[in-house]
């Protein structure tokens, strides 16, 4: 009998913290749950805001964390201009990629599904190329969207809102909300 496969999920999630401790908390929660259930974290590699603190989360508990880094991105301008290192050390393992065309391709290929933190724009590309892929055939993993405090309705609304207007399929379940983190770690279990 062979044991059963790791499983992966590809984390998408902030460069920043925001401005509530809420969203730092939600993440450290977050990490320690994938390290005790097992689960190995795929995320972007950064060492700064809530990037950084899930892969904090992850290692101190125990956890397996990959990060997947474009070569010489500097981060934001913000960043830039305060000389931040940028790139987490002491991950699990380091995968170093192009850009971020390959290094999102790279994370879902890595993955059995995603999972959408808090975070801003770079989060909402990532989130919809995955969910994009799913869409039109190039893989069948789901996107998995964590939407505490609520931070994502808008978003779980507007999916609401594109499946009544028959913009998407009823049945469509390539993103999926969760509204805890309890619930999320069972679906991934069920991967």
């Amino acid at each position: 009998m062979s044991a059963e496969k790791t499983k992966a999920v590809a984390v998408y999630l902030g460069s920043s913290e925001g401005n509530s401790p809420i969203f730092k908390q939600t993440v450290q929660s977050f990490g320690r749950s994938m390290a005790e259930a097992g689960i190995e974290v795929v995320y972007g590699g950064a060492a700064v805001g809530t990037m950084g603190i899930l892969a904090d989360s992850v290692l101190e508990a125990g956890g397996r964390i990959t990060g997947v880094f474009p070569t010489g991105f500097g981060g934001k301008r913000e960043v830039q201009a305060m000389n931040v290192e940028i790139l987490k050390e002491g991950l699990t393992q380091t995968v170093f990629v192009r850009d971020f065309a390959e290094r999102k391709d790279t994370m879902e290929k890595l993955s059995d599904c995603a999972v959408v933190l808090p975070g801003s724009y770079g989060t909402m590309d990532e989130l919809f190329t995955f969910a994009v892929g799913n869409e039109i055939g190039l893989h069948d993993k789901v996107c998995y969207v964590l939407n505490v405090f609520g931070y994502y309705d808008g978003l779980e609304q507007q999916v609401a809102t594109t499946k009544r207007n028959g913009f998407l399929s009823e049945s469509a379940d390539m993103v999926q909300f969760c509204h805890s983190i309890d619930e999320l770690v069972s679906k991934i279990k069920q991967l």
